[in-house]
């Protein structure tokens, strides 16, 4: 993402969070979905540009494409999965990218392939990324100098409550973080 590109972003976990703040010091403009006004307006304290709460707005790619003039988002990161994924297809530009990152609706998709042909589209899955990915979004990070979101930090003697929120949904703003000691 850079300057002029749109970036969406589904929902307000910790990497659509810190993706907010990567694209902004790149110069995306940014739409961000919530089922939640607090956190929508969380994020536009931290420069969204556009808030679409999917309850009040359930065709939300519709909107995404209203907001672009009809052209659609260079880049989607995709987090809903079942739910989301048809709607992520059809939110995004000709030659855009669905980054696909999670699937808290559920992993198994069905959707038409004629528009991700059509508009060339490239559908990406990512778990992790490579330790070369890691230390450029780390220099990404400190030459921007962003402060990453922290929800709620958790000891080491506490991970089955910390995964426990995250497998709740919507619980959570930002990242879910360790304090380790050793």
């Amino acid at each position: 993402a850079g300057p002029g590109s749109v970036v969406v972003l589904l929902g307000t976990g910790g990497v659509s969070i810190l993706t907010l703040q990567l694209a902004k010091a790149a110069g995306a403009t940014v739409i961000i979905t919530s089922s939640s006004d607090e956190k929508l307006a969380r994020a536009k304290a931290l420069g969204a540009d556009h808030l679409i709460n999917y309850h009040g707005t359930p065709d939300w790619d519709a909107k995404v494409l209203e907001l672009t003039d009809g052209l659609g988002a260079d880049l989607i990161v995709e987090a809903g999965g079942s739910a989301t994924f048809a709607r992520s297809i059809n939110a995004t530009a000709p030659g855009g990218t669905v980054f696909t990152i999670g699937f808290v609706t559920g992993a198994e998709a069905t959707t038409n392939l004629l528009p991700i042909i059509i508009k060339a589209l490239k559908v990406v899955g990512n778990n992790t990324g490579s330790v070369s990915d890691l230390r450029d979004a780390a220099r990404a990070i400190g030459a921007a100098r962003i402060d990453p979101v922290i929800d709620t930090i958790y000891s080491q003697h506490q991970a089955t409550e910390a995964y426990a929120h995250m497998a709740a949904g919507g619980r959570h703003f930002g990242k879910l973080a360790f304090s380790l000691s050793w």
